[in-house]
């Protein structure tokens, strides 16, 4: 089954994390997967490709969650 189009579009994009997550909060989208639970994104850190966090894509969408792009430390 393909992905939502909201959810194939995602592929390489960038996110902040609001929280910090395996010790960085700037992430980028290295595949998408469908689970039994869902669509879910797995992200790598930015700086340490090694550190990898999957979430629900209804997580990565949500703003009190994660914000697109990448943010300055300064404006968190």
């Amino acid at each position: 089954m393909a992905p939502p189009p909201k959810v194939a579009r995602l592929m390489g994009s960038k996110f902040t994390s609001q929280v910090v997550r395996e010790g960085w909060t700037h992430f980028h989208v290295v595949g998408v997967q469908r689970l039994e639970t869902g669509w879910h994104a797995e992200l790598a850190a930015s700086c340490d490709g090694a550190r990898r966090v999957r979430v629900p894509t209804t997580e990565l969408f949500d703003r009190a969650h994660w914000v697109p792009g990448w943010t300055p430390l300064s404006q968190r």
